[in-house]
């Protein structure tokens, strides 16, 4: 009978919401901020174009030189790069080379994909900069310096390390002519760590007054383990479409060979159909997770459970063993695979399964009721004769105690679960909501269902990517457990049970999560309640 306890307490099982899964708002600049760049001749798109060269317009022809040096080896590449957009507002961009002008030590074209795939995503953050840090600097009545920082909370963690430049825009008689953007502290990307890191963009005037990249020059150093790196591009426009002064060809050469039907090209496939409205929200400021994951957990869950009433196979045994004075110890592991998506970038839905291995120890109170069974049918002289006769076969029926019974029992786990989640600045909030079934190992069937929902709130350390968290855990236990166990050869018929118990159904919750580089993070949970405690350690990767 006592099998029936560790198969509810695996139900219980829950899976956690994981903190690289919140997104972060922006805080709304205030009129004065707004007012800072249009009061100097400052436009949006000047700003945008400082994230961005590929905000010049809808069509455009880039070229691109590149250099690189980790450790003396020397890889070089010269590509262009061709953005065109249809009437629908659909992005066609492709890379442009000539094979004889790329390196072959390298995988040019997948990394300058890489490259160009974050360009095309920083020119939807026109607000991702900090308008609380934008200072001005009048050097003459000619002559502005405008300074500011990217914003902490409007770029998507894969892109971040943005949050650590400092951008100073000259301004030269209303017109802007060049952006500098400098990083404040060192930064990891790619595996690489980036100490300095500089980007020159010099601006023109087309005739029009429209300001557009003359030139843009990127220069960074730093280290990948023990060799030193140093890395350089140039990129500068060859052609690009104006509404109103309709092609303007920037370098008539490099138009010409770009044009050569000998160039091969590659599609860049900028776009993801998940999460569904995330390009939107990205232009809110606000950060969108990678859409897909993956992650391994194991969880220690002990617990004491209380009885108050025990009915195995149709028979009430309340008589024979006390409820109130009996209680197990449960100590269960569980290992689980997840995988999950996020369909709205602040909604996830995700699918678990697993392994669960449960030990018990229950210690059922005997209330000695047989020996009023046998005075009953034998009398009291044959109760005690009989009392005496099992007692001497080391069976001590007649007398109250303690019967401790182990167990060790192992499941198959399954569930689906989805996490809605929000945030503001540093703080989040999440709720999760897990459904999930245990099956015990040999049999056919699955026990009953148990939903477990996991509120949450937390605050986000910005500049090392790192969660903490608060919250608590709702394990939905039944006051019963019943079920059947299968067909029992030596009762020649189903092991059916009926059990009450007492357990409660809250526990608080505190943890921590740590985002690794792009893609890897670490989650570490822990619950405590009154008649149950766990922790949990999960590693996940997203991409």
């Amino acid at each position: 009978m006592l099998k029936a306890i560790p198969l509810t307490l695996a139900l219980a099982f829950a899976h956690a919401a994981y903190a690289d899964e919140i997104q972060f708002v922006t805080q709304a600049p205030s009129v004065a901020q707004q007012n800072v760049f249009e009061r100097y001749g400052i436009s949006d798109e000047i700003l945008k174009l400082g994230l961005s060269s590929l905000s010049h317009g809808d069509q455009l022809v880039e070229h691109v030189q590149r250099r690189f040096d980790v450790g003396g080896d020397v890889t070089e590449s010269d590509v262009f790069l061709v953005q065109s957009t249809d009437r629908n507002g659909n992005i066609d961009l492709r890379i442009k080379y000539d094979e004889s002008k790329l390196d072959s030590k390298e995988d040019v074209i997948g990394n300058i994909e890489k490259i160009t795939k974050i360009e095309y995503r920083l020119k939807n953050y026109l607000e991702s900069f900090d308008k609380s840090s934008v200072i001005v600097n009048e050097l003459s009545p000619e002559v502005v310096e405008i300074s500011f920082n990217y914003s902490k909370y409007g770029l998507p963690q894969d892109i971040a390390y943005f949050r650590f430049m400092r951008v100073k825009l000259t301004v030269i008689n209303g017109s802007a002519t060049q952006m500098e953007i400098t990083n404040a502290k060192p930064y990891d990307y790619e595996g690489y760590r980036v100490e300095q890191y500089s980007q020159k963009i010099e601006f023109t005037t087309l005739a029009n007054g429209k300001t557009v990249i003359e030139s843009k020059q990127i220069e960074a150093t730093g280290n990948k383990g023990q060799r030193a790196v140093n890395y350089s591009s140039t990129i500068r426009p060859v052609a690009f479409y104006d509404d109103e002064l309709g092609t303007i060809v920037i370098d008539q050469g490099l138009l010409s060979t770009v044009s050569d039907p000998r160039i091969r090209e590659e599609k860049v496939d900028l776009d993801r159909l998940f999460p569904i409205l995330g390009d939107l929200v990205r232009q809110q400021g606000i950060d969108v997770p990678l859409p897909y994951g993956f992650s391994v957990a194991y969880r220690n869950q002990d617990m004491n459970v209380g009885f108050d009433s025990f009915d195995i196979m149709g028979l009430n045994l309340d008589e024979f063993f006390d409820p109130s004075s009996s209680f197990g110890t449960v100590s269960a592991e569980s290992y689980t695979l997840r995988a999950d998506i996020n369909i709205l970038p602040f909604w996830n839905v995700y699918g678990v399964v697993g392994k669960v291995n449960v030990d018990a120890v229950v210690d059922a109170q005997y209330t000695g009721k047989m020996k009023d069974v046998f005075e009953d049918k034998l009398g009291v002289v044959g109760g005690k004769l009989a009392c005496s006769a099992v007692a001497g076969a080391g069976v001590d029926l007649c007398s109250p105690g303690e019967v401790s019974v182990p167990l060790h029992l192992d499941y198959d786990v399954a569930g689906i679960g989805t996490t809605l989640s929000v945030g503001y600045k540093e703080f989040f909030a999440s709720v999760t909501a897990t459904y999930s079934a245990t099956r015990l190992e040999g049999q056919d069937n699955w026990g009953d269902g148990i939903l477990t929902i996991q509120p949450m709130l937390g605050y986000q350390f910005l500049d090392s990517r790192a969660q903490v968290f608060v919250g608590a855990e709702y394990q939905g236990l039944k006051a019963t457990m019943s079920g059947n166990l299968g067909y029992i050869d030596a009762l020649g018929r189903d092991f059916t049970y009926d059990v009450g118990v007492e357990l409660e159904q809250w526990a608080y919750l505190v943890g921590f999560n740590k985002q690794i580089g792009r893609n890897y993070n670490i989650t570490a949970l822990y619950n405590k309640g009154e008649t149950r405690s766990s922790f949990t350690i999960n590693f996940g990767y997203r991409f």
